[in-house]
């Protein structure tokens, strides 16, 4: 059987084109969904609690949400298309790609997993029984604007209905890639970053744009984080959404009293992509600051397993330094302040950061805000002044603990689910407002640092070592 369908398909595909072939295959899964989809949502809607997954993209951060959610006895599955360099096959629960076939014969029927065997006659059938899968399995899946399964398939424009029909709920959770459309970038230095590193995605931003506008209209939940570039509407504003299991993320116990004179102070730099990090402005501060005497030591960390980079921000780092053009810290930054680094990153445009201030928790974040044209300032004073890294270092602990542990991420995922899928009266709009008596940041103590705004201020630069 199985020889005589693939036979079929090269057949098929020789003498009509694989374009037809797909559109057949395609109209074939869609009449069985639109066949079977009453029947699950009859089904889905006796579900006490509802199952999770996060999809389709590798992306690290998808195994914590998910790991976050066990803990309060969620059903949570993480599914990837493939691991990088940064994640491992061992960090998500199934895969697509063929070099690891759980998916297909520890979860899908036996009938499915022949059709799995047509995948190299005819590949999109991988994407369509993933699909098939989390339409009669899950109850909410969490993906980035290119969508879920159906995302790379010329067919993408029915996932959203064959959700609905099937009553799965949606959460929209960008990474970037996924939604920025050079041309609506407001930061001109970040727009030409993104170019120089990948021009590919101004050529195709009309597609983009396209998912950009699907899904800001059908989804269910609207979670972009701090990119918010060219989208419409979203349905919290926290400022980062990042988590991280803080158990493997020890934080410093002894801290260096070196300071450039009396001994060398040693800073991490983390790049997945040097271009878009700013790494060449950071190689250049460090050698100005090396001719005028300072002792230092850049610890530059590339490829390298998540286990290493824990072991040098606890045991040997004193300074991460993460990037300097986007106007955001990212998941290094996070792993940083869980260490009891000191952290810098760009934070400094007002575009992106003023409605992060009075609606979110931005101000309570203790990572000194360092544009390109102020790193060598910025590390001269965290180098001679150790008082001073340690005070942002104990901060920027307390603030991964309430922003980016495992019980931040529960409580706003669970808001998000007693809106979309309990139908009850939340204000997720308004559930980071500083000035909300009920909001998360008020229900545990301010995170204090000696920063303004991310800035040193005046009053605290006349009392360090310049």
């Amino acid at each position: 059987m199985r020889r005589v369908l693939i036979i079929i398909i090269k057949l098929l595909t020789f003498f009509v084109g694989g374009r037809i072939v797909d559109k057949i295959g395609f109209n074939i899964f869609l009449f069985y969904w639109n066949t079977i989809s009453k029947g699950h949502l009859l089904i889905r809607q006796t579900k006490p609690k509802p199952r999770l997954v996060w999809c389709p993209i590798n992306m690290i951060n998808h195994k914590y949400w998910a790991n976050s959610m066990r803990e309060i006895g969620y059903e949570a599955t993480t599914i990837a298309d493939f691991a990088n360099f940064i994640a491992s096959i061992d960090d998500f629960d199934y895969f697509l790609h063929e070099n690891d076939k759980n998916f297909y014969t520890k979860i899908l029927n036996r009938k499915t997993t022949i059709l799995y065997e047509l995948r190299h006659s005819y590949p999109q059938i991988v994407h369509y029984l993933a699909f098939d899968y989390l339409l009669k399995n899950y109850d909410i899946a969490h993906f980035g604007f290119i969508g879920s399964f159906l995302g790379t398939t010329n067919y993408w424009q029915h996932e959203a209905i064959l959700m609905r029909k099937f009553g799965i709920k949606s959460v929209i959770q960008s990474y970037g890639a996924d939604m920025y459309m050079y041309s609506r970038i407001t930061d001109v230095l970040l727009r030409h970053t993104f170019i120089g590193y990948n021009e590919h995605f101004a050529k195709n931003e009309s597609i983009i744009e396209s998912k950009v506008k699907y899904w800001t209209l059908n989804a269910d939940a609207l979670l972009p984080n701090l990119a918010i570039d060219g989208i419409g509407r979203w349905s919290a504003l926290p400022y980062n959404t990042l988590a991280i299991d803080l158990k493997l993320w020890r934080t410093k116990t002894t801290y260096s009293t070196n300071d450039g004179s009396n001994g060398p102070v040693k800073i991490i730099h983390t790049p997945n992509h040097r271009y878009i990090k700013g790494t060449e402005y950071l190689f250049r501060a460090i050698e100005e600051l090396k001719n005028e005497g300072l002792q230092l030591e850049l610890i530059l960390l590339e490829k390298k397993p998540n286990i290493e980079v824990r072991r040098i921000m606890n045991e040997e780092a004193d300074i991460l330094a993460e990037q300097f053009v986007f106007n955001a810290y990212a998941m290094s930054g996070v792993e940083g302040m869980a260490s009891g680094l000191p952290v810098l990153a760009n934070l400094s445009d007002q575009h992106y950061t003023r409605a992060f201030r009075l609606h979110s928790f931005l101000n309570e974040c203790p990572v000194l805000s360092t544009p390109i044209e102020i790193i060598k300032e910025n590390l001269s004073l965290l180098i001679k002044n150790p008082s001073l890294r340690k005070e942002l270092g104990i901060a920027g602990r307390n603030y991964a603990e309430k922003y980016h542990s495992y019980s931040s991420a529960q409580y706003l995922f669970q808001k998000v689910y007693d809106k979309i899928w309990y139908n009850s009266e939340v204000d997720l709009i308004n559930m980071y407002h500083p000035l909300n008596p009920e909001a998360y940041n008020n229900q545990s103590p301010k995170i204090e640092h000696p920063l303004i705004e991310n800035k040193i201020s005046a009053e605290l630069l006349v009392t360090l070592n310049k």
